[in-house]
C-alpha cells in the first residue's frame, strides 16, 4: 500500500497482476523463511529449558526434541503463513486503478476509506489472543502462588529429611531394623544443630504409604456400602513434634508402646470427626487392615495435614508405632528438625546412620524441597502458558508498534499541515496515544469475551482461585494497555518530531 503510485506507474506501463503480485509475495515469503529459520534457532534452548522443567508425571518427557519431521513442519507452517499474510495485500495490489492510486497518495494522508481497518482489526485480535493467554497465566501462578502458601499442616522449614530403605525379609529381620532406626534417632538427636528427630512411613508428599478401610468400637454407625477409610502411616516416637503437627488431645506414641505390649494409634481430627462425630475417641478402639487384624487403642489426636499434595484437603489419617508394626518400619523417612541449613548436615548424618547400620541405603532431601516438587505439574503448566504469554506480549507490541507507525507514515502530511497551524506536540503524542490505546481496549474486550467462554478449560486445573480472578483479570488488562502504549510511543515520538517543511514540500 505504501508503493501504489510506484504500482500504478508499472501498471500504466503494462504490467500485468501477476507481476504485480508477485515481488509482494516473494517478499512475505523470504521475511517467513527468515523468521521461521529464526525461531528454529530459538527453539532448541527453548525445548531444552522446558523439558528440564517438565515434571516426572509427564510420560517420556526426555524423548522430546527437535528433529527432521518437527522441523519441517516448522517449515510449512512458515511458508503458509507468507502465502497466507500476503494474498490480500497481493490482491490488492493487482486490483490499483492507476487513475485513483494517484489520486489517493497514502503517503499524503488521504488514502481509501477503510484502508487501516483491516491492520486495526488485526490488531485487536492480536491483543485479544494474547489477553486470552496472560490471563491464562495469571490464574495459573495466582494458584501456584496460592498452592505454596497454603497452610500443609506441619511445618516445612528447615527439615532435612533421609530416605533411608534397610533391607528385612522376614518379621525378625524387620523388629532388628526398627531396632536399629532407633539408635539411629538416639545418635542423631546428638549431632549440633539437630533440634528433634523421627521416622515415618507415609511422610506428606513422599513415596511410601497406605491406606484403606477401618472398623471402630464405640464409633457412629457405618453405611455398609460406604466403608470408612484413611492414610496409614507408621511412625516413631517424636514424630509429630519433629514436624509440628499440633497434638490436640492424648498422648505421642512412647517408649512402652512395644510390640509385646496393646496395640495403640493416634488419629487426626478428620478420622475423629468422620468415626466419633463430637465423642472424645481417646480411648476407644480402631482396627486396621494394613498388617495385623489386632485392635488399637487410640491415644491420642493430632492435626490434619495435607498429605499428598497441597491442593488437596485434609482427609482422615491412622498413625501407628513402627514397633507395633515392624513389617512397615523397614522403609522410612528419617525427619531431623534443624536450627542450620538443613542440607549441612547431610555427611555427619550419613557417618552416624552407617555406625548402626553401614547396609541402610540413603538419600537426603529437605521437606521444603518436596513441597516444591509435588507441585511440579502446575509449575509447568505455569511456566508454559506464561512464555507463550510473553511471547503473545511481544508480538501484540510489534502489531501495535507496526500500526501505529504506519499510521504516523501515512498521515504525515496531514500531521505537518497541523503542525504548521499551531497544533502542540502533545497533541499530536495524545492523538498517537489514544488510537492505541483504543485498540487495546477492544482487544482486552473481545479477549474478555473469550475468557469468559473459555474458562471451563482450565477450571480444572485451579486451587483456590476462581475462573475469572480479579486479580489476573486485572494484571492481564494492565499489561496489555501498557504494552500497547509502550508500543506506540515511538512512532508518536516520531510524530511529534515531523519537520513542516519537509512534510509540505512539493511533490
Amino acid at each position: 500500500m505504501e508503493r501504489q503510485r510506484e504500482i500504478a506507474i508499472r501498471k500504466a506501463l503494462g504490467s500485468s497482476a501477476w507481476q504485480v503480485m508477485r515481488p509482494v509475495i516473494l517478499e512475505s515469503l523470504l521475511v517467513s523463511l527468515i523468521g521461521g529459520m529464526a525461531g528454529v534457532v530459538l527453539a532448541f534452548p527453548a525445548v531444552r529449558v522446558l523439558v528440564s522443567m517438565a515434571p516426572k508425571e509427564l510420560p517420556r518427557a526426555d524423548e522430546i526434541h527437535l528433529n527432521g519431521w518437527v522441523l519441517a513442519f516448522t517449515l510449512g507452517v512458515a511458508v503458509l503463513t507468507a502465502l497466507v499474510s500476503s494474498v490480500l495485500p497481493a490482491l490488492r495490489a493487482a486490483k490499483v486503478d492507476p487513475a485513483e492510486a494517484l489520486k489517493h497518495d497514502a503517503s499524503r494522508g488521504m488514502s481509501r476509506h477503510g484502508a487501516g481497518a483491516l491492520r486495526d482489526g488485526l490488531v485487536i485480535a492480536e491483543v485479544a489472543a494474547t489477553f486470552v493467554l496472560a490471563m491464562g497465566a495469571g490464574l495459573l501462578l495466582h494458584t501456584m502462588m496460592t498452592l505454596m502458601a497454603r497452610d500443609m499442616g506441619y511445618q516445612t522449614r528447615q527439615l532435612l529429611v533421609v530416605d533411608a530403605d534397610a533391607p528385612a525379609h522376614s518379621e525378625q529381620d524387620a523388629k532388628r531394623v526398627v531396632q536399629q532406626f532407633q539408635e539411629m534417632f538416639v545418635q542423631l538427636a546428638t549431632v549440633p544443630g539437630v533440634e528433634r528427630v523421627a521416622g515415618i512411613m507415609g511422610l506428606p508428599t513422599g513415596n511410601y504409604g497406605s491406606n484403606g478401610y477401618y472398623n471402630t468400637r464405640g464409633g457412629l454407625p457405618v453405611d455398609p456400602g460406604h466403608e470408612a477409610s484413611s492414610i496409614f502411616s507408621v511412625a516413631s516416637p517424636g514424630y509429630f513434634q519433629a514436624m509440628g503437627i499440633p497434638i490436640r488431645h492424648g498422648r505421642d506414641f512412647n517408649a512402652q508402646d512395644t510390640f509385646e505390649s496393646p496395640f495403640v494409634a493416634v488419629i487426626s481430627e478428620s478420622l475423629a470427626k468422620q468415626s466419633f462425630g463430637d465423642a472424645d475417641p481417646v480411648g476407644k478402639q480402631i482396627q486396621c487392615g494394613l498388617d495385623s487384624d489386632k485392635w488399637m487403642t487410640i491415644v491420642g489426636v493430632v492435626g490434619d495435614v495435607r498429605q499428598e499434595l497441597p491442593a488437596e484437603n485434609p482427609g482422615p489419617a491412622l498413625y501407628m508405632p513402627m514397633t507395633q508394626h515392624p513389617f512397615y518400619g523397614n522403609q522410612i523417612h528419617i525427619v531431623l528438625r534443624t536450627n542450620v541449613k538443613p542440607l549441612t548436615l547431610m555427611n555427619v548424618v550419613q557417618e552416624k546412620i552407617a555406625e548402626v547400620n553401614p547396609f541402610t541405603a540413603l538419600r537426603f532431601t529437605t521437606m521444603d524441597a518436596m513441597v516444591n516438587e509435588s507441585v511440579a505439574v502446575e509449575r509447568f503448566r505455569a511456566a508454559l502458558i506464561s512464555s507463550f504469554a510473553g511471547v503473545g506480549l511481544l508480538l501484540a507490541m510489534l502489531g501495535v508498534y507496526g500500526t501505529m507507525a504506519y499510521s504516523v507514515t501515512q498521515q504525515t502530511f496531514e500531521i505537518g499541515i497541523r503542525m504548521a497551524f499551531g497544533a502542540e506536540k502533545t497533541a499530536i503524542l495524545r492523538a498517537v496515544l489514544e488510537h492505541a490505546a483504543k485498540l487495546a481496549c477492544c482487544g482486552i474486550a473481545v479477549g474478555l469475551v473469550l475468557s469468559v467462554i473459555l474458562a471451563r478449560l482450565v477450571t480444572s486445573m485451579l486451587v483456590g482461585v476462581r475462573p475469572l480472578d480479579p486479580v489476573s483479570l486485572g494484571l492481564a488488562s494492565l499489561a496489555l494497555f501498557l504494552t500497547a502504549l509502550a508500543a506506540a510511543l515511538g512512532p508518536g515520538w516520531k510524530a511529534t518530531h515531523v519537520d513542516p517543511m519537509v512534510a509540505l514540500r512539493a511533490e
